[in-house]
């Protein structure tokens, strides 16, 4: 089976993938990609309201062949106090 590599970025993190994963193909290695950014979201949780979490996907041959991004922007649309 083929091996791919994750490597993860989101401005102040930036992971880079030295083991990698068998997947059958390609096919599965793009779903787990962007399966997991939201769990990888969720455990760096922004501090504040604009991130960006990029997956990249490299081969065996170290060649990015997918990328995976999650923007997260958030913002209150009034003005109105809270209770």
């Amino acid at each position: 089976m083929p091996r791919f590599y994750f490597d993860i970025n989101d401005g102040a993190i930036d992971i880079r993938d030295d083991l990698g994963t068998e997947f059958v193909d390609r096919d599965a290695a793009r779903l787990a990609a962007i399966d997991a950014l939201p769990d990888i979201a969720r455990d760096v949780m922004p501090t504040g309201n604009h991130r960006i979490m990029t997956c990249h996907v490299r081969d065996d041959q170290d060649r990015i062949i997918f990328e995976a991004k999650l923007i997260l922007d958030a913002r209150w649309l009034s003005d109105v106090p809270e209770n």
